[in-house]
């Protein structure tokens, strides 16, 4: 009946089973291969529930009334605000940060594949499992569903659905956001003391905000197409912008251990090159 507590559910499944992998569901007698196998379930649970929710920013009901009928209701109605502002948070909150995964050294050294399986996970999989490729593929798909023009054109449009002196949520919003929440680190002062094994921006972080980058140079650039690309590549430009001075104070820090420096020094290079590519006059 309510999708947003049917997905919330299905995530504290998700970790309670995580916890359990090792002890309970991993047997005495049990090869190894099983504890990757449960990771990949619990993984399973929790991408179904945010792909579920992210369908919800944007989104309209359908209602099939025919005129006349009792308690008439428009054919499209917009969703909820605060719903589409759960979801989004939902997702954000579910796909974005290390503690939503649950990885923990003592689970990661356990989730192998059996030499002595023939079947075609064996071939397929190596013994480590890939930690940073296989969680960049969830994020990355969570930054999809989020960004593709296609949803942020239906936020867009849905701004003119709703009439202005009600709340409704718009492309500015989701924009800052999805920023704020990816940027994190760098919107506050870092504390405490860093180094390579303690970076200030975790890996699974940084690689976040790389392809977090890349979706807005994508919508950045992207001036043709429908009527509604303008304003969202015009408002991807000032996201961008945005970084860029606040990534200029960011790599100036001498607090932060070398992996998060160079991160941060490599994506204000990038900013930088974007923008000065947005004013290059075509020699034709």
């Amino acid at each position: 009946k309510n999708p947003l507590d049917f997905a919330k559910d299905q995530v504290s499944l998700a970790q309670k089973h995580r916890k359990e992998i090792l002890d309970k569901f991993v047997q005495d007698g049990d090869s190894w291969i099983k504890a990757r196998r449960g990771y990949l379930m619990t993984l399973g649970l929790q991408t179904k529930s945010t792909s579920m929710m992210a369908n919800w920013l944007g989104g309209t009901y359908v209602n099939r009334d025919k005129k006349g009928d009792p308690n008439e209701r428009t054919p499209i109605q917009v969703v909820e605000v605060n719903k589409q502002r759960e979801a989004l948070k939902f997702v954000i909150e579910n796909s974005f940060y290390d503690a939503a995964y649950g990885l923990t050294p003592e689970l990661i050294n356990h989730m192998t594949v059996d030499y002595f399986d023939e079947s075609f996970d064996r071939i397929i999989n190596e013994p480590a499992w890939p930690i940073h490729d296989r969680i960049m593929g969830v994020q990355a798909t969570a930054l999809s569903q989020l960004l593709n023009p296609t949803t942020l054109r239906r936020v867009y449009d849905n701004e003119f659905r709703v009439p202005s002196d009600e709340d409704a949520i718009t492309l500015k919003e989701v924009l800052d956001t999805l920023t704020d929440a990816i940027w994190e680190e760098i919107g506050q002062e870092p504390q405490g003391k860093f180094s390579e094994r303690k970076p200030a921006i975790s890996s699974l972080r940084r690689n976040l905000q790389t392809e977090s980058l890349e979706r807005l140079f994508d919508l950045g650039s992207a001036r043709g197409g429908s009527a509604a690309m303008k304003p969202i590549a015009n408002l991807a430009a000032m996201k961008i912008a945005d970084l860029q001075e606040r990534l200029g104070k960011a790599a100036k820090n001498d607090n932060y251990d070398a992996y998060t420096k160079a991160h941060l020094n490599d994506s204000l290079v990038r900013v930088t090159k974007w923008i000065e590519s947005q004013y290059v006059v075509s020699a034709d």
